[in-house]
């Protein structure tokens, strides 16, 4: 389940709203969840966010991703899931730079602006620990897997599916890497 929308500023939310409790009563609990770990509350000056404001109040402090840990915990406990899982936060290293992967390893100093009144990300293992629900911070190219007992492994093609090592497969090595 893909559950990237967090809290308006009205508090209204896909727990408060009970989507997740009726999910729940029709198909069962929900494995794996899905979702940012963002926590932006910004002023509303970019033209794409109108649509998010009442009229008359478009420069007003609004939600953009808030997924607080407390929100997530409840999110997970609220779905039962067994495995929460972070992601579309770090990017991979050849993958361009890109402002919503805002823990890109690549732009310490914009990380670090923008991050810096948030809850730690891995905070969050501690708030779903007590409800049995794992935690795992995905890296592009995992996969996963549902297994046998309705939860989910994580398998990392990351190494084998790296762009540059597909593209030696077909070409040996790039120009750039040959010894001269």
């Amino acid at each position: 389940m893909h559950v990237d929308s967090g809290p308006t500023n009205a508090g209204r939310s896909a727990l408060t709203e009970g989507v997740i409790d009726d999910l729940v009563k029709r198909y069962g609990p929900i494995s794996t969840i899905f979702a940012s770990q963002q926590q932006l509350q910004e002023l509303r000056t970019y033209a794409v966010h109108a649509c998010l404001s009442p009229p008359g109040q478009w420069l007003e402090v609004g939600e953009d991703g808030f997924l607080t840990n407390s929100y997530l915990a409840q999110l997970a406990t609220a779905a039962k899931a067994r495995l929460f899982v972070s992601y579309a936060t770090g990017g991979a290293d050849w993958y361009p730079d890109h402002l919503s992967f805002m823990f890109s390893r690549r732009n310490p100093a914009r990380t670090a602006l923008l991050t810096s009144h948030w809850e730690r990300p891995e905070a969050l293992k501690d708030k779903l620990a007590p409800v049995g629900c794992g935690y795992h911070y995905t890296r592009a190219l995992d996969i996963f897997r549902a297994t046998p007992d309705v939860g989910t492994t994580v398998v990392s093609a990351g190494e084998t599916l790296f762009p540059l090592q597909l593209y030696r497969l077909d070409h040996g090595d790039p120009p750039f890497m040959k010894k001269r």
